[in-house]
């Protein structure tokens, strides 16, 4: 990919001068928005360096695009700016926070940064997805312990279904059918693995999974009950029907060990709670 950055920056200029007002309402009723978006995006891609650098809540993060999947990843933070922001507005400083699922490091980056050493640890069994973490964290100098092991209410090991073929693919998720590409990764019950491995007690999880939410957060009981104050889970409720559970034993997990649950936002039909002491 090119490392000059300006003509990338020029045709972001010119599509937001032209993409406005009347032009907006026409492309987006004739349906051109769909078809036109992702070569626009492409050639920019194609034309920018080689790093995004985004800002939320006075950390500035700079992120690796070595892929174009990345690159849109990281060009609106995958619609999760907001939940980024709210949660970088509530740790405190003598927080510990479990990024689970932590994909390339949106959520472990900026938290690292807010914290400091020693005080993130992220789960990503991808190996890709933890290599690019290391990068990201690396690209910026930050601190995490990075366990390549999906987290869930049994020890052993599990199929990860792989859904693309680029780093910053966000649907890799535990294999519920029959599925062409897959990948065998280790497992752990969150609650053994802290005591087997000492690793310091989490006061803050933020958890996406591709719908194991429920059986993340059945192997973290004793560690909800105990040391969590804030627990951000994003919530997929049709992948989560593929593992014989509902959105709503989530919220009632949440509540019986102590937790309020709001809905902070919804991007389709995903939905990202929060929830608090």
């Amino acid at each position: 990919m090119s490392t000059t950055p300006n003509f990338g920056k020029q045709l972001r200029y010119i599509q937001s001068r032209l993409y406005s007002g009347r032009v907006r309402q026409i492309i987006r009723k004739t349906g051109l928005n769909k078809l036109l978006s992702k070569p626009f995006w492409q050639l920019v891609y194609a034309l920018s360096e080689n790093t995004q650098t985004q800002e939320i809540a006075n950390q500035s993060i700079d992120f690796r695009t070595d892929t174009f999947t990345e690159f849109m990843r990281f060009r609106n933070l995958a619609g999760e700016s907001s939940v980024v922001e709210d949660l970088l507005n509530k740790l405190d400083s003598d927080d510990i926070f479990y990024d689970i699922g932590a994909n390339v490091g949106t959520y472990t980056c900026f938290a690292a940064a807010e914290l400091g050493p020693g005080r993130m640890v992220a789960f990503e069994p991808e190996p890709e997805n933890a290599d690019h973490l290391r990068e990201n964290l690396e690209l910026n100098d930050l601190d995490a312990e990075i366990i390549q092991i999906a987290l869930s209410d049994t020890d052993g090991t599990i199929d990860l279904a792989l859904t693309g073929d680029e780093a910053g693919e966000g649907e890799h998720a535990i294999a519920t059918g029959n599925t062409e590409r897959t990948l065998e990764v280790d497992t752990a019950r969150g609650d053994s693995l802290l005591e087997d491995r000492e690793l310091p007690k989490p006061t803050v999880l933020k958890i996406d999974v591709e719908g194991a939410e429920l059986s993340v957060l059945r192997g973290l009981r004793e560690t909800l009950r105990q040391n969590c104050r804030l627990v951000y889970v994003e919530v997929h409720p049709e992948k989560i029907r593929g593992f014989e559970a509902e959105v709503s034993e989530v919220e009632t997990l949440l509540t019986d060990a102590g937790f309020e649950v709001t809905e902070l936002s919804q991007r389709g039909s995903e939905v990202f709670l929060r929830a608090s002491m």
